[in-house]
């Protein structure tokens, strides 16, 4: 097993943050940033970008980092099927989308069924990951340095 590193952005546009939908095999709905995990020699600011524009189809550049958060599952069963995504830390970036920036998606994060815009203090009351994010939407958006979200151990979303 390795700690994986996820590049996550923090798309702010109009009043609105662009939030990925997800649907779990149980049907429970939840809410994460667009991106995902870094690949092999690439920055997290390439990783960023990247996975935005697969996700979501939205050309991105990064503005500053504003967050980190640490997430480690101990749920047996999904250590022992998905062992890599199991310990990860999640590097949030304030990003902004760059003018006629807007295409199709290419690739999906897993189980996501769309993307939605919505207010920071919407996005409080939504069932978000990394859980850390929850109620404090606007603090990290909103914050003049980069936040630390802290770590947390997790057995189910």
């Amino acid at each position: 097993m390795a700690i994986r590193n996820a590049s996550k952005a923090l798309i702010y546009e109009n009043g609105k943050v662009l939030l990925n939908s997800h649907r779990t095999e149980e049907g429970k709905v939840y809410y994460d940033l667009p991106g995902g995990g870094q690949h092999e020699y690439e920055t997290m600011e390439e990783a960023v970008i990247r996975e935005v524009l697969e996700e979501t189809g939205i050309q991105v550049e990064p503005i500053q980092f504003q967050a980190i958060a640490e997430e480690i599952w101990d749920d047996p069963a999904m250590r022992e099927q998905s062992p890599d995504y199991c310990h990860r830390l999640m590097h949030i970036f304030l990003v902004r989308p760059l003018p006629g920036g807007r295409g199709g998606k290419t690739e999906l994060d897993y189980q996501q069924t769309g993307s939605i815009w919505v207010t920071p203090e919407e996005a409080d009351e939504l069932a978000i990951v990394p859980v850390q994010l929850r109620g404090r939407m606007r603090q990290v958006l909103e914050s003049p340095t980069a936040v630390y979200l802290g770590s947390v151990h997790n057995r189910k979303l």
